[in-house]
């Protein structure tokens, strides 16, 4: 499968609905679950997810008449995708910036900002181990 994943809004959504559900939905299943108010029809639902499908995107197996739709694709590999895009297209590839950015145009509680401390501390512990092994191996 491509390695660089292109969906649309819609597409994402579609996801994010699959992701959340959890038990390969059906069409209906997707649609009764829309979080905004407009809906998409059904037929738009499902015209999309075939396209989808033909991206590599999703897979479905039979539901009786229906088909049941599953991801082929983790939320992790997409918010990657995506955040990668935003970072390059936006940030120049910069990732200071955009972490700068992120933090300067959002509300933390000191609950969270203590979550984020935490997160950069492990980050930097990983990185020392990382290069610690690094080191051992040049020695032998």
């Amino acid at each position: 499968m491509n390695r660089d994943i292109k969906v649309t809004d819609l597409e994402l959504k579609i996801l994010q609905q699959i992701w959340t559900l959890q038990s390969n939905p059906t069409v209906s299943a997707i649609r009764e679950h829309w979080s905004e108010s407009e809906k998409p029809g059904y037929t738009t639902i499902l015209k999309t997810l075939q396209k989808m499908e033909k991206k590599g995107i999703v897979g479905h197996t039979k539901d009786g008449k229906q088909y049941a739709y599953f991801s082929k694709v983790s939320k992790e590999r997409i918010t990657d995708n995506r955040l990668g895009t935003i970072i390059s297209r936006i940030f120049s590839g910069n990732k200071i910036s955009f972490a700068e950015h992120f933090i300067d145009t959002n509300q933390f509680s000191a609950a969270e900002l203590g979550e984020l401390k935490e997160l950069i501390s492990r980050k930097e512990q990983e990185e020392k181990a990382a290069n610690q092994s690094d080191c051992e191996g040049d020695e032998k």
